[in-house]
Formats: C-alpha cells, structure tokens, sequence
C-alpha cells in the first residue's frame, strides 16, 4: 500500500512490545493501512509529527511525587505538549482507563488530568461501557470527535511466539511440569492489588477438591503484596506461585496449560488480559464491570462466566463446573481483528487532520 504523507507519533508503538503486545499490533495494523508511525519520544520536535496518539498519557502528564527533578521531567512534557498544540499537531488519547491505576487521584493529580484532557483534540473509546464512563467522570470529554474502536485479540503475537518453538526457561517448564493432570485455575500479568489475587488466593483455598491448582504467574512491584501472596500461598500447597516478570514463551506456555483463567478484578474498565485469554481460546472468570459485559456480548454468552457482587468461592466451583462439563464455548473474535481496527485508525486520524 502506498505510504501516506500523514506522520503519527504514539506512545508507546513499539516500545513496550515485551510487555504488552497490544500497541505494536495496532500499529503495525495501522500502518498496513497507510500512515507512518514512529515511537514517539519528547526528545523529537513537536512539528516533527502531524498526531500524536497517546495511550497511558497520566503517567506523561502527572507527576509521581514533588520530588524537583520529577516536577522538572513533568514541566518539560507539558512546555512539549502546548507547544505541538499551538503548532497544529493533533492529540490523541486512547482512553484504557478513567486515570491511572497507580496514581494517588489527589486534587492536583486531578488538576492536571483535566487539563491534559482540555488539550486533547480527539479520543478512542475501547467499548460503549467506557465511552459513557469516561464522559460521565469528564463531561468535557462529550465535545470533542472520537471513535469506538475495539481492542483488538492477540492471536498474532501468540502465533509469533509459538512459531519460534522457544521453550520457557528451566524454573518455568519444572513448575508447570509439576501440575501433572491436575484442572489448572489461572491468574497472570502484573499483581497489583486492585486485581484482587489475594481474594482469589482466599477463596480458592476455601475449596475442597483435591484434584485442583491455582497457578498465580506475574512479577509483583509491590514488596507487602508480594508477601502477603507468598504468605497465602505457602498455606496451600494448591497454589503455585510464580512471582516474576514471564518472557513471552513462559506467558504463553501458561495459558496454555491453563483449563481456566479467573480475573477477579475490584475495578476494571477494559482487560487485555481478559483477551489475551481468550486468544488462546480460555474461558475467563471476570466481574460483570467496566466493558466486560460488551466483551461477552462479543465474544458469546458461554465463552465468559460474568460475576455480580462480591467476588467468592461461589464463583469458582461454578465456573470450574462449568468447564468440567464442557458448558462453554469457544470465544468468537471476529470483532477483534487487527486489520479491520487499524483501518478504523487510521480514518479517525485522517478526519482528525482533515479538520485542520
């Protein structure tokens, strides 16, 4: 396909690949369907770009704590911002979440979120769950142009992966080695505590079936938690605990052993853990928040168990009973193709600019 003339700068495109495939997806797809993206960087000149597409922009915009060099960095992206507004470069933001979910939502932090939400010339909204959301927590989100467009499936990266037949490293393949024919309940991705793995780690062990595992497999930042997951699963010899950051065989080595994978988050907007899952045609425990009621509608009624309420052993040993007995379905993901959604992109970017 011919290039366009359109520059797109995101953050991140490419950069974060080994952690969260989803960006380089979307832009590959995007640019398979015609404009340039590069990995955006502060360093580059603001006019050196005609849209700038921004994914987790309250980690860009709000600083972490008042220390002057932190202040200073956030300074410095905000003098880069204005100036590329006052240039005609177009921002974007892709809206995962209504703010960070590791930023202390103080009156400046919020100060500072609405302002970066003033300058914003177009949103993506991932599902009509969030789009509402987000205009409900920001109404001055309602004026400006935007487009629903889903976050796409891994299949391709998961594909990558296998077709380079790499097997996960020694202490990796030994744990999952030692599950043997048990059903293998999964928790993956970074442990943080609004994903609620203690509870799961409570609940699971509230259950008597001898025949069960629950594989918890994720680096986790934070010390305490990562103790009090420690202490939980030192109680149970059920539970195995893989507390690292996986490489991308160990990741998908999991799901792959994995019979179900339960996401019990205490907040969520969208999960791209929830997709990556069903990507390798899992069914998924998630609550019925945030856009996974879309995700279901999507995907198929028996390819997710939705939960109201509390999260509990209840929960569990239905959704365990329900794979046992083969209620369930493969999940369909047409909805989630790449190309399609990097076409969609791609428009929204050329209307954007055609605005100018």
């Amino acid at each position: 396909m011919k290039r366009e003339s359109m520059r797109i700068a995101a953050r991140p495109a490419f950069s974060n690949e080994s952690t969260n495939p989803y960006n380089s997806l979307l832009y590959r797809a995007v640019s398979s369907a015609g404009p340039v993206v590069r990995e955006h960087q502060y360093s580059m000149l603001p006019w050196e770009c005609d849209v700038l597409h921004l994914h987790w922009p309250e980690f860009d915009v709000v600083p972490r704590s008042l220390r002057p060099l932190d202040v200073l960095k956030k300074l410095f992206v905000w003098t880069w911002l204005l100036l590329a507004r006052a240039m005609g470069v177009k921002i974007v933001w892709t809206a995962h979440n209504t703010f960070g979910h590791d930023l202390k939502p103080s009156r400046f932090n919020l100060f500072l979120w609405k302002r970066f939400l003033s300058i914003l010339d177009g949103v993506i909204f991932l599902s009509e769950e969030s789009q509402a959301v987000i205009r409900a927590a920001y109404p001055s989100v309602r004026r400006l142009p935007s487009a629903l467009i889903k976050h796409g499936h891994y299949g391709p990266w998961i594909d990558g992966v296998r077709a380079t037949a790499e097997a996960p490293p020694p202490d990796v393949a030994q744990t999952l080695a030692r599950l043997d024919e048990a059903f293998v309940l999964l928790n993956f991705g970074q442990m943080r505590a609004y994903k609620n793995v203690d509870a799961l780690m409570r609940q699971f062990s509230t259950l008597d079936d001898p025949d069960i595992r629950l594989l918890i497999a994720g680096s986790v930042p934070d010390a305490a938690y990562r103790l009090e997951l420690e202490a939980l699963a030192a109680a149970d010899h059920r539970i195995v605990l893989l507390p690292q950051h996986l490489d991308d065989a160990s990741l998908v080595a999991c799901l792959d052993r994995a019979d179900l994978v339960v996401l019990p988050y205490r907040k969520i907007l969208n999960s791209g853990s929830a997709l990556m899952a069903l990507s390798v045609g899992k069914h998924v425990v998630v609550p019925a928040i945030g856009s996974m009621r879309a995700l279901q509608r999507d995907v198929g009624a028996d390819a997710l168990t939705l939960f109201e309420g509390p999260f509990d052993a209840d929960v569990l040993r239905a959704a365990i009973d329900r794979v046992r007995s083969s209620h369930v379905t493969p999940p369909d993901l047409g909805a989630y193709e790449w190309p399609y959604l990097g076409a969609q992109t791609a428009r929204f970017y050329r209307d954007l600019v055609g605005r100018a």
